[in-house]
């Protein structure tokens, strides 16, 4: 018999090695152990911690009592050489032998016998593994070469690689991860026309050999939206991601659910394909849906020490006509800051993505370097390109009137500026928690502009980058965050106020106040800058609950020209509780010019 070779065919329907790592996660680290007590105790040596807990739950603790004797306790021997044979083998040790025992505990007030163990039966299981098998050929094929492109993601994400050790749930994942992205595309039919683990014991090795069969692929058949009072089903139906007659798609069906719920128009979403009603290949869509309450009012309170305690309220018309038109209005007041808001939002082709804003609204802002009280008008176009990125083009007419502030000068001049500034800007968020991101990223980058011949006082072009960073290093996070602009313009002081550039505070440098540091006349005033540069680390670990500890160094400032640039330095360190309603951070922050502290206390994510 040495000269033949042994060859194990195991096909789809005859796999009988199995393996459980999934419910072994109570067992890790237990190979080895040795319980106490009056429970029964199995014992296994010999084998790694993998194979030690497949045969840990392959056998299982046998169900007897613990004052059986021997001799029934030599009955379930053959039962578990049978378990330890399958869960070697299903971790490729075909080769694997084992010795195994079982010890009955001692009668009580007895002296143990050397057979004997004291309190409970003991089963001991002594493994030699022996070589495992290794995978030889990966054989997978298509019948159908036009499908094929839909299967290339689970090809290569298949994790069985030639000269792996055998894992039979391996070659079932693959099996199993063929079978479900053949329904999600809508291949019902899909069916493998061969799958065998070749085992060839004499040369250890196993080769994988499958053909599957996708079959016909279903199509969209009848879409059924039920009718809404509020909303008409033309509106409706531009949220389709898929129309009658394209390809059945699982991922069409997910991306119209969260179209949906992204929305905000709905409060119920039911996206429902009628597998049982097909017919000629094409599956019917059920789409149930059931609207928000059409009014909401909302309020809400904050507080930070750039503008200090403040409150905000809000009313949305969610669907003021059946083509989905929104209302909003916006109110927010603080001690220094007071911004009343309106905007009409008509969606676009695409209502998720894309939309039409008219708004309209006032803001006054005050700092301890100026008092900007400015009208703003405007049209905004938001639309989603490229990989996930917003996108908005905006024109906006503002009629700004602002002072500097300088107290110990009595006489104040008040100017007023009219400009009529348009551009373009784009933002990208990634996190793996909205919350409490431990990896994440924002960008944001601007180009806006206005002309003195276009229904403005002033000439200028601006552009504007910021990003932030967050990255788990050790036990806690980096946070990276800068940013950068440049103006082309004459002077600064042609510019109003609200687009030339002031540093420090709680968002900027901290250990300065907001708005109190750029660019300065000659008389020392702070009067904003053309250039911006501002950056900051910091890094924060979690010391209890919710709570975290921070350190970190800002520095940057705003200046007329890149010739008289002078950087802002701070440091300091701070407390982060991640609360119920988001986090809050308390910052005491010195800045290393004259060495004074500042207290700053923000609210809101950290991206």
């Amino acid at each position: 018999m040495s000269n033949v070779v042994t060859k194990v065919v195991i096909n789809v329907v005859t796999v009988t090695a199995t393996i459980l790592l999934c419910c072994t996660a109570p067992f890790a680290g237990m190979a080895h152990a040795q319980p106490t007590g009056t429970e029964p105790q199995v014992n296994i040596s010999g084998a790694d911690d993998a194979l030690a807990n497949n045969i840990r739950v392959h056998v299982g603790t046998p169900d007897l009592r613990c004052d059986s004797g021997q001799r029934r306790l030599n009955r379930i021997l053959p039962a578990v050489r049978r378990d330890v044979d399958r869960a070697a083998q299903a971790l490729g040790y075909y080769r694997a032998t084992h010795d195994i025992q079982i010890a009955a505990a001692a009668p009580a007030g007895t002296a143990a016998e050397a057979t004997e163990t004291e309190g409970c039966w003991t089963l001991s299981i002594s493994v030699t593994p022996g070589q495992p098998v290794l995978v030889g050929e990966i054989n997978v094929t298509l019948s159908d070469d036009r499908s094929a492109y839909l299967f290339t993601e689970v090809m290569e994400a298949v994790d069985i690689q030639p000269g792996d050790r055998l894992v039979h749930s391996q070659y079932e994942q693959l099996k199993s991860r063929l079978s479900s992205q053949a329904v999600d595309h809508g291949f019902f039919s899909a069916r493998f026309t061969r799958s065998e683990l070749a085992i060839d014991l004499q040369r250890n090795r196993a080769d994988i050999n499958l053909a599957f069969e996708p079959g016909e692929r279903f199509s969209f058949g009848q879409i059924h939206i039920n009718p809404l009072e509020g909303l008409s089903n033309t509106f409706v139906s531009r949220f389709l991601t898929f129309e009658e007659g394209s390809d059945y798609s699982s991922d069409a069906l997910i991306e119209l659910r969260e179209n949906l719920n992204d929305s905000q128009y709905f409060s119920q979403i039911a996206v429902t394909p009628q597998l049982s009603q097909a017919q000629n290949n094409a599956v019917p869509v059920n789409i149930a849906l059931a609207t928000r309450p059409r009014r909401s009012y909302s309020a809400g309170a904050g507080v930070s020490t750039d503008i200090g305690p403040r409150l905000r309220l809000a009313y949305e018309d969610r669907f003021i006509n059946r083509r989905g038109h929104r209302l909003n209005a916006d109110l927010g007041l603080s001690t220094l800051q007071q911004e009343p808001s309106v905007s009409y939002v008509v969606p676009l082709r695409d209502p998720v993505n894309d939309s039409l804003r008219f708004s309209g609204g006032f803001q006054r802002l005050e700092t301890d370097s100026y008092i900007t009280n400015t009208y703003r008008a405007g049209a905004t176009w938001r639309s989603v390109v490229w990989d996930s990125w917003v996108q908005n083009v905006f024109v906006n007419y503002q009629a700004e009137r602002s002072e500097l502030t300088d107290f110990a000068v009595a006489d104040r001049v008040e100017e007023q500026i009219n400009s009529t500034i348009s551009g373009i800007n784009w933002a990208r968020t990634r996190a793996d928690d909205p919350i409490l991101p431990s990896q994440g990223w924002r960008v944001f980058g601007q180009i806006s502009g206005a002309e003195q011949n276009l229904l403005s006082d002033i000439t200028f072009a601006q552009l504007y980058g910021s990003a932030k960073l967050i990255h788990s290093i050790g036990p806690g996070r980096v946070l990276l965050r800068a940013e950068a602009a440049t103006t082309i313009a004459d002077e600064v002081l042609e510019l109003p106020l609200s687009v030339r550039f002031f540093t420090g505070g709680d968002q900027s440098v901290r250990g300065y106040q907001f708005g109190g540091l750029g660019a300065t006349n000659a008389d020392g005033e702070v009067v904003g800058g053309k250039h911006l540069l501002v950056g900051s680390v910091e890094y924060d670990i979690p010391v209890m609950g919710g709570w975290h500890a921070a350190v970190f160094y800002d520095t940057g400032n705003s200046f007329a020209d890149f010739d008289n640039m002078q950087l802002r330095d701070s440091a300091g360190i701070g407390v982060r509780w991640h609360s119920p309603i988001g986090p809050i951070r308390l910052d005491v922050a010195r800045n290393l010019d004259d060495g004074q502290f500042r207290l700053h206390i923000t609210m809101g994510p950290d991206l």
